[in-house]
Formats: structure tokens, sequence, C-alpha cells
């Protein structure tokens, strides 16, 4: 009996709300290369939101300049300016809609002070972030639970670079305002990457070897597992709890993924160490990462042969990680940074790099 005879005798018993479920959980995924018009080229890009199937906007910069890249439901092009050619950093990108996203990073010709940028669907407006240093503050990522709450992360330092501390802010919809993330010694050293909120009173950001809870009042630091080398890059929160990806060290050298689970009390080992490896690889790396629900995640990154580096994209299914098909475009290195999947729909959007200005690199499943 086929697969698909098997799955309609299901539904007929058990109905179609368990069969989307099953479905949505078991499938992999075949990604395609989006295209884009001719002004659409960049070194590449670093983030990218969308809100809805029909529009996105992606981060990223070609040669000096910071660009913003918007997908129309066809193709992409090259958006509005946003940010100082030869001074700003753009680092992270949460959409609401088609007009209102918050953008962020740092900007060396204000004195490496952290940045931000909000567009109205046409033009991007230059935001006035906080700041606890003079210099050497930078926002990483931010995430947007409504148009008037929005959770920022990156890292400041006082010391021109060096002892960086975690940094934590939060958009009103007019200003923004500082959140210290202390521990029991003060300020909390490293650097905050990524971060993800179910709620305006439950959020987690990740980074380094590094996580902190934000419960609605406070920023805490968090303990995680014990795991050579281990870097986090991304989060994703879902109704109980959330997954955070990343790299750790094989022991050998090399470079092998890393997951792990939040579930409102503790971090936890999602899965074994490099059980997403991708087999034969030097390093399998993952960058970012979108969870439906604990059993449902998709993340995005690269794998590297000892020749060259490809596109990578994984499918958790609740028991184990499973390989998507992604394309790697053109002969260069190959990266996917950045992941938004869009609420209430199973379409993903991953953009990256493809090494050296050419047409930007975005793919959907």
């Amino acid at each position: 009996m086929s697969p698909l005879r098997r799955l309609g005798l299901i539904a007929a018993v058990i109905g179609t709300v368990v069969l989307m479920s099953l479905t949505a959980n078991a499938a992999t995924a075949t990604w395609t290369v989006m295209p884009d018009d001719q002004s659409a080229t960049a070194d590449g890009l670093s983030a990218v939101s969308c809100p809805s199937v029909s529009f996105c906007l992606a981060l990223g910069s070609n040669g000096p300049e910071p660009e913003s890249f918007q997908w129309n439901g066809s193709s992409w092009a090259l958006s509005a300016r946003i940010g100082q050619e030869d001074e700003s950093n753009l680092n992270g990108i949460s959409c609401m809609s088609a007009t209102y996203c918050l953008a962020v990073g740092w900007n060396f010709y204000h004195g490496s002070t952290a940045a931000a940028w909000l567009w109205n669907g046409s033009s991007w407006s230059n935001l006035t972030a906080y700041n606890p240093a003079t210099k050497w503050n930078s926002l990483n990522a931010v995430k947007c639970v409504s148009a008037s709450y929005c959770e920022a992360v990156g890292s400041y330092s006082k010391y021109e670079g060096f002892g960086q501390h975690a940094l934590a802010e939060v958009w009103n919809g007019s200003t923004w305002t500082g959140q210290p993330v202390n521990g029991a010694k003060g300020p909390v050293p490293g650097v905050l990457d990524a971060v993800a909120c179910a709620s305006a009173s439950r959020c987690e950001a990740v980074g380094g070897g590094l996580a902190a809870g934000w419960n609605g009042t406070k920023w805490s630091p968090q303990k995680l597992p014990a795991v050579n080398g281990a870097q986090l890059h991304g989060v994703s929160c879902y109704r109980t709890g959330c997954t955070a990806v990343g790299t750790s060290s094989t022991g050998t050298g090399g470079i092998a993924t890393l997951a792990e689970t939040w579930n409102g009390a503790r971090w936890a080992l999602q899965s074994p160490v490099g059980s997403g490896n991708v087999t034969g690889a030097v390093n399998t790396i993952w960058s970012a990462v979108h969870c439906g629900s604990a059993s449902n995640c998709t993340v995005v990154g690269e794998w590297d042969s000892a020749s060259n580096n490809y596109t990578l994209a994984e499918t958790w299914n609740g028991s184990k990680w499973v390989e998507d098909t992604t394309p790697s475009p053109g002969s260069g290195g190959h990266h996917l940074t950045a992941l938004s999947c869009t609420p209430g729909t199973q379409v993903c959007t991953a953009v990256g790099w493809t090494g050296g200005t050419g047409p930007i690199l975005a793919e959907r499943n």
C-alpha cells in the first residue's frame, strides 16, 4: 500500500487535523532559489523577516554600502536605502507587517553605537537606540511581539571592544529602554546573538555559550548543558518552550551541530551533539532555527567538504534531524545565515551568501 493511501486511511479514522500534524512533522522539504531582478546584488544577506508569503525584507551589504532588499511575491529587488555607507552594519530584522519592520545593528560613524531603523512601507528612518557605553555597543538581533513591543539584544564594552557584556533593550513604539542583564556578580559577560519571544513576558536570548531569559520584569542568565566548544547562534520559542541551535567541537578539529531545548525551567540537549551532521562533512554548521513546536523545527546553515562549502537545511520531526534538499548556485562557497517562516504557514525563507558580490542568495521551501 502506498504512503499516500495509508495517510488517507488514517485521516478517515482519526480526522484531518491529526493528519495535518503528522505530515507537517514528518515531511522534509525541497528548497528552491527565489528569483530576483538585476538590482538585487550583494556580498551577502545577514537577516530576513517575512510577515507574509508575498512580502519579505532582507538586510545585507554591497561593498561598503548597507542595503535592504524586498520580496514582492514574485521577485527580490533592491529596496530603499538604509544606514550610512562605510559606517553601518545591519544584523537583525523583525517585521509585523509590510508597513512595519524594525532593523538593528551598529554604527561606527557615531562612535560604534548600537543602531536601529524603522520601516514604514516605503522608507527607513533612523532611531536612537539605547547605548550603555559611550562606544563599542552593538545590537545583533531583534524580535517584535507587536508594534509597541520589540526586544533587541547584543553586547557592549567599556574597554574599546574588550570585555564584552550582554546587552538587552526594549522598543515601546517610540523609545528604546535598556534592560540590565545581570548575574550574581553584576553585568553578565558575553555576547547575545539571537532572541525569540513567545510573548512580552517570555523571551529567550542566546549567543556563544550564554543563554538568558526575560520574565516580563528582568533578564537572568541561565545554565546550559556542558558541551565542548558550544556556540549558540539561533533560538526559536513556541507555546511550551524554546529551541536553540548552533555548533560544538568534534574533538578532532571539526565543527558539529548542537541543539538544546528550554522547557521553562532548564536547558537540556534536544538530541545527541552532532546528530544533524552531514555524512562525510568536515564541518556542519547551524546558524538559525524556526520551530512550530518542540517536535517540528527547521534549521539552516552550511556544511563543508575539504574544498568547498554548501547550503544546508534540516528538519526535526520529533525524533531525528533529516536533511532537506537545498541548492548551492554557482561555484563559490555558500552559507545560509538567516531564516524566517511566515506565521500560520509551512513556508520558510532563508538568506545568506555565495562568496563574492553577485545575485543575492535567497531560498524558499
